[in-house]
């Protein structure tokens, strides 16, 4: 009898971590699938929220705390990668079945008794507010990843007369997991192409052609970056003026976005997704040294336009003086060449063309605010149905969908109704990009030809419901439920 190995040194070992490590990755990134890892890192995330952690992770230096997340996430990928290395090492002696089933249970009793109750989800995904992490996808994933992981390690066959043997079971046991590891992402493939494919469902990206733009100007402001400065001044201890170079050679963020106009009306389309690259605000207001007594900020832009909101608002991770949207420069109509981004706020007061900020002391009215509309300008959470007619899924089914929107709080859930609001049926959301973005929801039923009116609502993040109240955008927004028409071919 030869001796075991420790297959920690062995080639196959990391082969099959490596193999199974960008199965998870490919689930969770390219399918939107929760693998241990995302469940991992759902529930750490929740550490960067903590007040010392926080302070902590935002006090490193050189824009360190920009990539805490992906840190994070990476953390949670080792510390699978280390439960893989123990179950490994465990393995190493016993044969396929025992080590697959062994795999198999582990996975199970982790997954659902461990990953999803920290991530939230309740013992075994079964939380009745559990609208990000499904528990049949999740289980099936982690199941399929152990049993992918546990099949390429191999056995170390006691005798050498049984090597052959052992290793052809392996093999045939590997082609057969394969052709059953297929399955989960060919459901996955298929679920993916279905939000592709139902019809007039809003891109997860909106187009720059397509998003919207709002400005008070019959001609928008066309500025050249040569000429063009930037200032901020007021209630600072060192005034700064800096050019669009200036900002680019400063470290760059970049933020997925949602932007909604507040004179959007109820099922509107003055609201738009995109990726937008520039500078933290808060980080240019470090360099200028805001003093004590500011509370306010008031932006003035080439079309002398005005705006303000608070300084809270302006210290936010996420606001950002943009210059680029989805990756290419500003457009003159989205602002050109540099705006403002900030999450949770009416897209009124991220003042394009912008010029100057001022720091101040007390509350200013700016353009819109002086002609009656909200100061504060909270966005108010939104739902919408795109669908026109609803596509068939191909089982039997059709599906309808759209988007939801709540500003800085989120979404949690979206309901549709088929009765006028008098029962509610839960739709599925497609996980967003961030917090600050729009999500995407479907909903599928069995249904015959005809016409249906379907009404929509929405539930933020922080558990409340969208205001069913019919109102119109002016002052501060509009609210109410969206009702659509929906015809069933």
């Amino acid at each position: 009898m030869k001796a075991i190995p420790n297959p920690l040194r062995t080639p196959r070992f990391y082969l099959a971590l490596a193999a199974a490590t960008l199965a998870a990755w490919v689930l969770q990134f390219r399918f939107g699938l929760a693998a241990p890892p995302e469940l991992l890192f759902a529930w750490l995330g929740h550490l960067l929220g903590v007040p010392w952690i926080f302070n902590l992770v935002h006090a490193l230096p050189w824009g360190l705390d920009a990539y805490a997340k992906y840190a994070l996430l990476v953390t949670s990928y080792l510390i699978v990668a280390g439960f893989g290395a123990l179950f490994a090492r465990w393995a190493a002696a016993r044969p396929w079945p025992v080590r697959l089933t062994a795999a198999l249970a582990l996975a199970l009793a982790g997954t659902g008794g461990v990953l999803l109750p920290l991530a939230g989800a309740g013992f075994f995904g079964l939380a009745p507010d559990n609208y990000a992490y499904p528990p049949g996808p999740a289980l099936l994933v982690s199941l399929g990843l152990a049993a992918f992981f546990a099949l390429l390690l191999g056995g170390t066959p006691r005798r050498e007369a049984t090597a052959d043997a052992g290793r052809r079971k392996s093999l045939k046991s590997l082609a057969l997991f394969a052709a059953v590891a297929a399955a989960p992402l060919r459901l996955a493939r298929a679920a993916e192409d279905l939000w592709q494919r139902i019809r007039g469902l809003s891109p997860e990206i909106t187009p720059t052609k397509d998003h919207y733009q709002v400005s008070k100007n019959v001609v928008n402001p066309k500025l050249r970056a040569d000429r063009w400065r930037f200032e901020i001044g007021g209630l600072v201890q060192t005034p700064l003026t800096l050019t669009l170079e200036d900002l680019k050679a400063l470290p760059p963020v970049e933020r997925p976005s949602t932007l909604i106009c507040i004179s959007n009306p109820v099922g509107g389309k003055l609201v738009g997704n995109s990726v937008w690259t520039g500078v933290r605000l808060r980080d240019l207001l470090e360099l200028a040294g805001v003093r004590p007594e500011a509370t306010e900020l008031v932006l003035r832009a080439a079309d002398n336009y005005s705006d303000s909101f608070p300084l809270d608002a302006a210290l936010y991770e996420e606001t950002i003086l943009a210059y680029l949207q989805n990756g290419e420069p500003l457009t003159s109509d989205h602002g050109y060449p540099a705006r403002l981004l900030v999450p949770g706020i009416y897209g009124m007061k991220n003042v394009k063309w912008l010029t100057r900020i001022e720091l101040v002391d007390q509350d200013y009215q700016g353009y819109w605010q002086k002609r009656g509309w909200s100061d504060r300008a909270v966005v108010r959470t939104m739902s919408r149905i795109d669908t026109g007619v609803a596509t068939p899924t191909g089982d039997g089914r059709v599906v309808i969908g759209g988007i939801a929107f709540a500003g800085k709080r989120g979404i949690r859930a979206v309901e549709v109704s088929f009765d006028d609001g008098q029962s509610w049926r839960a739709a599925e959301l497609k996980p967003s990009s961030s917090r600050i973005t729009w999500t995407l929801w479907r909903y599928a039923w069995k249904a015959e030809p005809g016409r249906y009116t379907v009404t929509v609502r929405a539930i933020d993040g922080e558990g409340r419901t969208q205001d069913p109240t019919p109102r119109p955008p002016l002052p501060d927004g509009a609210t109410g439920y969206h009702r659509r028409k929906v015809r069933v071919v």
